[in-house]
């Protein structure tokens, strides 16, 4: 199999209805390499998938104010399911292609929460973190991916592999405005202003109390669309 460059990737994305693809080599990140390879080791490359959430259904978004109230927000939940459906597809395919052609790989699929390590609320790999080595967007001081076009309201899924695949290039802009708003909304008080040289500082302790609370949330998504939007 040749090395796969990124006009395979794009036609792949557009066959698949995925919004955005970047790959990250591991070898570009020292923690990428030690979170990866307990999953594959022989892992090469990442391949980061995004779609877009729309931008309706997240204006939709905001906090009830007593458990239980109906919600109009939780459109997005359905809306979000969908997505994962999508992605889903497309790292299995994907996968699927590789494993024809001899390679290995592993789907991690799209979904609310990735294997996490409830001690620390930490992922064993971050989705946000690959897809900015790959050239996806960067990370704001609300803790997402804000991208150019869609801003942060893209849902993610990765494939591992050792398939030779072109890395793409990271972007150097920074798409995180630094206007606090995220901050000033958040109503469990989770999203603090970062010491200086770090990009976020998020309690996800206090974020994930509040969710499991059975409480709507995701207003750092829609006020940070409002903004980069």
């Amino acid at each position: 199999m040749k090395k796969i460059n990124r006009e395979f990737l794009q036609e792949m994305k557009d066959k698949l209805d995925i919004d955005m693809i970047g790959v990250a080599s591991i070898e570009k990140s020292k923690e990428l390499k030690e979170r990866a390879t307990p999953f594959l080791p022989t892992v090469k490359s990442v391949i980061v998938f995004a779609k877009e959430t729309y931008k309706e259904v997240v204006s939709l978004v905001g906090p009830s104010r007593e458990t239980g109230e109906p919600e109009r927000g939780e459109v997005l939940t359905v809306h979000a399911n969908y997505i994962y459906g999508r992605l889903n597809r497309a790292v299995h395919e994907f996968a699927h292609l590789f494993h024809q052609k001899g390679y290995h790989s592993i789907p991690l699929c799209a979904s609310p929460g990735f294997i996490t390590d409830q001690r620390f609320v930490t992922a064993l790999l971050s989705y946000k973190h690959v897809a900015e080595l790959a050239g996806l967007g960067t990370i704001g001081r609300n803790s997402l991916l804000i991208t150019r076009d869609f801003g942060p309201r893209v849902r993610l899924a990765c494939l591992l592999t050792d398939a030779p695949v072109d890395e793409t290039p990271s972007i150097k802009k920074d798409y995180c405005t630094r206007c606090n708003a995220c901050i000033k909304v958040c109503p469990a008080q989770a999203i603090q202003k970062p010491k200086s040289g770090q990009p976020y500082s998020i309690n996800r302790f206090a974020c994930r109390a509040y969710r499991q609370a059975g409480l709507v949330c995701s207003v750092c998504l829609k006020v940070c669309d409002e903004v980069t939007g």
